[in-house]
């Protein structure tokens, strides 16, 4: 499956930069997604010489599979950080978010990538009370908002709650040009760290600081990010001839969401955790289902998946990786918020390693309290699957169920993926099934 941004976007013209031998630079990010390109960006910006390890192609892996709507409005997420947090750190929340979104603009300006704001709503399919308290939330917090008495998107609704000021890109064209002033190295698979030395099977980069931004972080035993951490998938189509959206919408409860991209409609939907579907009724069957009825004599120009890291109290994972290892920095845990995560990451430990400090690096930190329902529920999963029988993942031995809609091996543990011949899709693992589990 091809998404709509690697179809409309292209690459740098010239030969892949790859790594031979062994180099020093002032810092090793490893992983060319978008938060590790604009780590990147910011870090050679203040005069740093930093080197991106990419194991593949630059852009081509989450950050391609992303519906790319830059937005503050991560759900409803303000109620909760208040009651958590207090209404300072939700306030710094908002700001960082919102400042990612003036940050993207500012490089589009530079950087032709369909860049268009809109209006981020959150829709109620039920009661309108989570809705209600998360208005209350940002009538304290000061943020831009208005209510609608109805969202106008082919889904029952009583309501949505909008934020104002937000945007939507095309990431791929940011990041492709944003490429050529980076110093990227594709095909360069991190195999192991090692002090400060990243290795790889063609050489090794030497740096004062490494940024571990892969998704799932590289490095995830240490610092429990195995237990911080689970992740899941959800599907879009791209339509031809669908009635279009004004705005970005999103549910309030695992629906569908809805944004433009020039005349095709995205929807997404039929989501569910890594290794634990999609059933019959999830994923592209429920999703076509849904857009034939809602959309009849609608085309579908593109279809693709995507996969997130869900932190355990839906604000990412950013700064210092471990505490034994102060020059290590990571930025994961996104939870379906990645293109604003990726400049807040980005931002934060460019901060860091620059100035010595960051204004989130108390709210972000990864070392921050892991007391929440859903270490519960992570190690409840990884309990249940580590005893029972089947294909083991390489990571750390969960067994694996088979996705049928994707023929592949999904771990439900930790949401690792290998294709049908065993080789990894999806990490944290990174090893291949070996031949006798197959």
């Amino acid at each position: 499956m091809t998404s709509i941004w690697e179809a409309t976007a292209q690459r740098p013209e010239g030969p892949v930069r790859t790594l031979h031998g062994d180099l020093r630079a002032d810092v090793a990010v490893i992983g060319g997604g978008m938060a590790g390109m604009l780590c990147a960006h910011m870090l050679t910006q203040a005069g740093a010489r930093c080197a991106v390890l990419e194991g593949k192609r630059a852009g081509l892996g989450v950050t391609a599979n992303t519906t790319a709507k830059v937005t503050a409005q991560h759900g409803l997420i303000y109620d909760s950080i208040v009651k958590r947090e207090g209404p300072e750190r939700a306030r710094l929340y908002y700001e960082v978010n919102q400042a990612a979104v003036e940050g993207y603009r500012a490089l589009a300006e530079r950087v032709p990538c369909d860049f268009e704001e809109r209006t981020a709503y959150v829709y109620a399919q039920g009661s309108t009370a989570s809705i209600e308290r998360e208005r209350a939330a940002y009538e304290r917090l000061g943020i831009p908002h208005h209510v609608l008495d109805h969202a106008p998107v082919p889904v029952q609704n009583n309501g949505a709650l909008g934020m104002e000021g937000q945007a939507q890109f095309n990431p791929l064209k940011l990041l492709f040009g944003l490429m050529p002033s980076i110093e990227v190295y594709e095909d360069a698979f991190v195999t192991d760290v090692e002090g400060n030395t990243a290795h790889t099977a063609q050489g090794s980069v030497t740096a004062d600081y490494i940024v571990y931004a892969t998704h799932y972080p590289l490095v995830n035993v240490p610092g429990l990010y195995f237990m911080k951490l689970h992740q899941e998938r959800s599907y879009v189509l791209a339509l031809e001839g669908a009635q279009p959206v004004d705005g970005m919408f999103v549910s309030d409860g695992g629906g569908y969401s809805f944004r433009t991209y020039g005349d095709a409609l995205l929807v997404g939907g039929g989501g569910c955790r890594t290794g634990e579907g999609p059933g019959p009724d999830q994923g592209y069957a429920q999703l076509r289902r849904y857009v034939g009825e809602a959309y009849p004599g609608a085309a579908e120009r593109y279809a693709w998946a995507t996969q997130d890291c869900m932190s355990l109290d839906g604000m990412p994972y950013v700064g210092v990786h471990q505490r034994s290892h102060p020059n290590r920095y990571v930025a994961t845990g996104f939870s379906k918020w990645g293109m604003t995560g990726s400049y807040v990451a980005a931002r934060a430990i460019c901060d860091l390693i620059v100035r010595g400090r960051s204004d989130v690096q108390g709210l972000l930190s990864p070392q921050r309290s892991m007391l929440s329902p859903s270490l519960f529920s992570n190690l409840g999963v990884s309990a249940a699957n580590i005893v029972k029988p089947g294909r083991r993942c390489t990571h750390l031995g969960c067994c694996l169920a088979h996705n049928d809609q994707e023929d592949s091996w999904d771990c439900p543990c930790h949401g690792s993926r290998f294709d049908a011949e065993g080789e990894v899709l999806e990490g944290p693992a990174k090893r291949p099934i070996k031949p006798e589990s197959r």
